[in-house]
């Protein structure tokens, strides 16, 4: 299946429908929110459309599922797990899977949608060229392949790795495609002859049920073995002839790949991408040393004739002592052989307008290190006479927009300049002139003196004054001198009441001391009755007369009691008049004011005086 992004290449027919199943065109909606946008091709277990998804109006790619391929309902619920533990792998060089869905008769597998080329279309393309990948190339993209699979190897193997599943992306990230497919392989496999050339050697094998983990093993074997032949792999070769002229340890790294039983076979994709490397590095190390042109292997036989092999890889050096060419190898412009290093990391591939436009937009400089994957050179840009003409108008160019942030720079500092002198000159003259203005206005708000001419202003008094005769003051009337006798009253009659409000606060607190054990002043004595009634008898005519007054309010009145409280020390305190009025208390309180009896010890007593009204 050719995967979407692939410009140089006439687009695929539209796929077959399903049976029972209207055709699908562009514009229908898939499981509510996936638009139809354009077919990109038919697949071995069906077809792949280009759409958009509504809710997140990012572009996706749907994997329409045949129902024959869905014929086993093992197959089905198998497929439906795997998808789902898909869609949690999370990796830059995996193409995010979304799930599986179900409208109709129709299954779908949706997917991220990698705007770029994929390597079946890369191939085609070096073929039809003449060309092939270099080791250094070869090991760059396949290393990618080997991160993706390392990373989901946790969760789930590919199990249907293939050209068409690895796709490069417009910035020339690697990722990888179709995650969760693994259980259609066996489907694939029984429909081979729909694939095209560069992914049929793929699968190629008797064991329909392989497993997965090792089918990925082999299959970045015959990646390999793809990319530095040039042409659809044959796994039955001898690889010793087609990879002729190839370091004895790249070719045991493939033979490894291709034969788990082989000494040189690992077990893991990060295991395959370390000893890729090393054979990389082993092979840069002979090419150092022996600069020998390295010949295209013969075509291998296969079921499809394989396209014209590739010219054969000349050396970069020139002559002794020149700097490296890299002119020797056609290019229109468009051909992805550049690759761009950027904090020790290599970037890419791009074209060589790519790398210029990179160039021009300051994202790379002259000094810049680029890898050439047609020739296996690593130099400076400016030292690849490829890039001549395009660096002469950049230095043009260069020194244009230098002028023009010479210029910018210039006239920002002159501004700022102006900005502080006019902040550091003008402030305080603003502020001078402000203070002069509020000055000379508050001086216009105040009253002006003038000359006074008094004899002008005064006239001369002629003859007597007039007299004035005054109202003598009204006699005060009754009612007001009631009125005010009345509130003279009230006022004495509050301040009493004030002063009788604190008295009797003053002995409720007397009255609260001593009403627990007290031994008063320690004379010894307990409370003597006889000399408390003889001084009540000393208060008798003042008590007669309260009560007399008592009875004259109160005609009914046959009996009072006269209650009060002696503390220890001998005071009076709290006087009170049961069955008698307020101004009868009063008058009472008023009469004992200031009794004092000898001191004793104990607590307060409690004395009741009751006097019969006849």
């Amino acid at each position: 299946m050719e995967m979407p992004g692939t410009p140089s290449l006439p687009p695929p027919p539209p796929p077959v429908p399903e049976s029972g199943a209207p055709a699908l065109k562009q514009g229908d909606t898939l499981g509510g929110r996936f638009v139809i946008d354009e077919a990109l091709g038919s697949t071995p277990t069906g077809a792949a459309w280009r759409a958009v998804d509504e809710k997140s109006g990012r572009r996706i790619v749907l994997l329409l599922l045949d129902a024959a391929a869905l014929s086993d309902r093992t197959i089905t619920d198998q497929l439906r797990a795997s998808v789902k533990q898909a869609t949690g792998l999370a990796h830059k060089n995996i193409a995010g899977v979304f799930g599986m869905g179900k409208q109709s008769d129709r299954r779908y597998v949706a997917q991220e949608f990698v705007d770029g080329r994929s390597l079946a279309t890369l191939l085609e393309t070096k073929a039809e060229a003449g060309k092939r990948f270099s080791i250094k190339g070869a090991y760059n993209l396949v290393a990618h392949v080997c991160n993706a699979l390392q990373a989901a190897r946790e969760v789930l193997p590919h199990g249907t790795l293939r050209p068409s599943c690895v796709h490069v992306n417009r910035q020339g990230r690697v990722k990888v495609a179709e995650f969760g497919l693994a259980g259609l392989r066996p489907v694939i496999t029984r429909n081979v002859t729909r694939l095209g050339p560069w992914d049929r050697p793929f699968f190629q094998t008797s064991e329909a049920d392989a497993d997965p983990a090792h089918a990925d093993q082999r299959a970045l074997g015959l990646l390999v073995l793809t990319l530095l032949t040039g042409r659809p792999a044959v796994p039955e070769a001898d690889l010793s002839e087609v990879l002729m002229g190839m370091p004895a340890g790249l070719v045991d790294v493939v033979r490894g790949a291709l034969d788990p039983t082989h000494p040189g076979a690992v077990a893991t994709p990060k295991a395959f991408k370390l000893a890729l490397q090393a054979a990389t590095a082993e092979s840069r190390a002979s090419s150092d040393d022996d600069a020998s042109e390295v010949v295209a292997p013969p075509p291998p036989a296969a079921e499809d004739p394989p396209p014209a092999p590739p010219p054969p890889i000349r050396s970069s050096a020139s002559a002794p002592g020149a700097a490296p060419a890299a002119q020797d190898v056609p290019d229109d412009g468009t051909l992805q052989r550049w690759l761009v290093r950027r904090e020790e990391i290599d970037y890419g591939p791009f074209s060589h307008d790519e790398v210029v436009a990179q160039l021009f937009d300051e994202e790379i400089n002259a000094e810049s290190e680029l890898y050439d994957i047609e020739t296996d050179r690593r130099l400076t840009l400016s030292e690849f006479t490829a890039f001549e003409d395009d660096l002469v108008s950049w230095i043009h160019e260069k020194a244009k927009r230098e002028k023009v942030r010479a210029e910018a720079a210039a006239k920002a500092k002159a501004k700022r300049r102006n900005r502080m002198l006019a902040i550091f000159v003008g402030g305080p003259l603003l502020a001078i002139g402000v203070g002069v203005g509020g000055w000379i206005w508050y001086q216009s708000t105040l009253p002006k003196a003038t000359r006074a001419y008094v004899p002008q202003l005064l006239s001369r008094i002629e003859g007597t004054l007039p007299v004035v005769k005054l109202p003598e003051e009204a006699p005060e009337t009754l009612a007001e001198k009631q009125e005010r006798q009345q509130v003279a009253s009230d006022a004495r009659a509050t301040k009493r009441a004030q002063a009788e409000q604190r008295k009797r606060k003053r002995e409720d607190k007397l009255a609260a001391a001593g009403s627990e054990l007290s031994l008063g002043k320690g004379t010894g004595k307990g409370f003597d009755s006889n000399a408390f009634n003889r001084l009540i008898a000393k208060r008798s005519g003042k008590l007669t007369k309260c009560l007399e007054a008592e009875a004259r309010r109160d005609p009914s009145l046959r009996s009072v009691t006269v209650k009060m409280t002696v503390i220890p020390r001998g005071d009076v305190i709290k006087v009170g008049l049961k069955n008698g009025s307020s101004r009868g208390a009063s008058c009472v309180r008023s009469a004992l004011s200031g009794l004092k009896v000898p001191a004793f010890d104990g607590t307060n007593k409690k004395v009741a005086l009751p006097f019969q009204v006849r």
